[in-house]
């Protein structure tokens, strides 16, 4: 398709894949993270909740 163009379209095999996993990673990790935040609030209200006596 490319013939040989000095190297790059062989990078590019390798580069563009791995750029994919390492944003795909980041985006899962980010999600992850947000939603451990959330968890941990919901908990923190309902063990605050629960401890009030009013």
């Amino acid at each position: 398709m490319f013939g040989h163009q000095g190297g790059w379209d062989e990078i590019l095999l390798v580069v563009a894949p791995l750029g994919l996993m390492a944003w795909l990673l980041r985006a899962a990790n980010r999600r992850a993270e947000k939603m451990s935040q959330d968890e941990k609030s919901d908990f923190d209200a309902e063990n605050n909740s629960m401890d009030s006596d009013d």
